[in-house]
């Protein structure tokens, strides 16, 4: 019973503490409002909130309704949001053209990489240069593979096994596809080459991108580089064989020369002899005859060997000549238009003693025909005059990248007046090229047809 009544008595203080408290915040309020401070409180939440609130801060309970403020403020958000939509709009064109600038500018950077290697670079080295730098560059992408330069690796775990297998194929396909490149290389297709080694560079760092890693760039120049010194050292190494041969042929060629002169100096010398031995043996006839018709036949048969004698001499000194005068011989202008059709002219020179031997050397199994000749000028300065020549005519040079190949398209009054200009002697031009192999063989086959 007692804990009945109390329970009945704390009840009963509650209540009244409750109501005590309610009274006297009305009383505040009255008061604040007296004063020209009252608050509001909102009827949702019951948190105090200013008395000019259309909603609560709190909750959003609408506190007043204004219709027309509410359609303005309707209005302007559907204006607001139409703005928004239209920035976004910009923003992602913006962002699309930010990416296709990005795009081009490292396509762009590839292509300047790419362009700015020049074989010409290396054209003054020579074929063991070549290969020394080609061992140089290797020792450096070594290094750089070594030192964990060659591969960007994205990966915050940079040394677990994964990643390091992924950066190993990466390695070993980049490495793969570029020596593929290499062994296929000519030197009619160096510009695709460099293209494909950028193409493989894109593609892998593409498709391994997944893998948050991709080649580094100082690799990629230097497969670049790798590529135009295995180009140089081909190109070099067979324009040293080209000079090889030339040489070859030019120590070929002296030695016929000086064969052909020797042989001559021989033949001259034994006809010399043979002469001599005959006129001796005539003026002893001519001595012990006392006919005068056989002291005159001798006498005669004397004369005509006296006369061989002088030409021999004359032989004989032009022969000295030529030997102490290396730079004596015949420029020749050749065509062959059965082989190189017409105005297909090679201008060359020998020092051969009978230069048809030389032109019928050049006309041998190497060409379906022989060629025909349309000036043969002797010159005690022959290479001066060949310079001449070959100089005048560049431009005109069918093959632009070996000078020892003597062929021009050219005009052979073209060739004329600069002879004419450069020789003081009368040169008798053949215009109209033989070429009966050529011609017969034509006839032969309009005659089937």
């Amino acid at each position: 019973m007692e804990t009945v009544l109390t329970i009945i008595a704390l009840i009963l203080a509650f209540t009244t503490a409750y109501y005590y408290d309610k009274n006297n915040k009305n009383k505040e309020k009255i008061n604040l409002k007296e004063k020209g401070e009252t608050d509001m409180f909102c009827k949702n939440c019951g948190k105090e909130i200013d008395e000019n609130s259309i909603y609560c801060n709190y909750c959003g309970y609408i506190l007043k309704f204004d219709k027309v403020s509410y359609e303005n403020k309707l209005i302007k958000l559907n204006e607001l949001k139409n703005q928004i939509e239209e920035m976004n709009k910009q923003k992602y064109q913006l962002q699309n053209e930010a990416k296709q600038l990005q795009e081009e500018i490292e396509i762009l950077n590839k292509q300047a990489i790419v362009d700015s290697y020049n074989y010409s670079d290396y054209e003054t080295l020579s074929s063991a240069q070549c290969k020394n730098e080609l061992a140089l560059l290797k020792t450096q992408e070594k290094n750089l593979i070594k030192e964990n330069r060659a591969i960007i690796n994205m990966n915050s775990t940079n040394n677990s096994r994964i990643s390091s297998n992924n950066i190993k194929q990466l390695l070993r396909c980049f490495n793969c596809e570029c020596d593929n490149v290499f062994l296929s290389l000519t030197y009619k297709n160096i510009d695709a080459s460099r293209d494909k080694i950028a193409k493989i560079y894109e593609s892998l760092n593409t498709i391994f991108s997944t893998d948050n890693i991709s080649i580094a760039e100082p690799l990629f120049r230097m497969k670049l580089e790798e590529l135009n010194l295995i180009y140089s050292y081909e190109i070099i190494k067979q324009n040293e064989l080209e000079l090889e041969k030339e040489r070859r042929a030019q120590l070929l060629e002296e030695e016929k020369v000086r064969r052909e002169i020797e042989k001559e100096k021989q033949r001259i010398q034994k006809e010399e002899t043979q002469f001599k031995n005959e006129v001796t043996k005539l003026m002893t006839y001519l001595n012990k005859s006392s006919n005068d018709v056989e002291k005159q036949l001798y006498i005669d048969k004397i004369k005509e060997l006296e006369d061989k004698l002088k030409l021999l001499e004359i032989d004989k000194e032009n022969v000295l000549n030529r030997e102490q005068n290396t730079r004596a011989g015949f420029v020749y202008i050749i065509s062959n238009i059965g082989s190189f059709g017409e105005n297909i002219y090679k201008i060359g020179m020998t020092r051969r003693l009978e230069p048809m031997d030389r032109i019928n050397e050049l006309g041998d199994a190497s060409v379906p025909f022989k060629f025909d000749v349309h000036a043969m000028i002797f010159s005690d300065d022959a290479p001066a005059l060949e310079n001449i020549l070959h100089k005048t005519f560049e431009e005109n040079r069918v093959n632009k990248l070996n000078p020892k190949k003597e062929f021009y398209n050219i005009d052979l009054n073209a060739i004329k007046e600069i002879v004419s200009r450069n020789y003081n002697s009368t040169v008798n031009f053949i215009d109209y090229p033989e070429a009966n192999e050529y011609r017969e063989s034509i006839k032969l086959l309009t005659s089937k047809v």
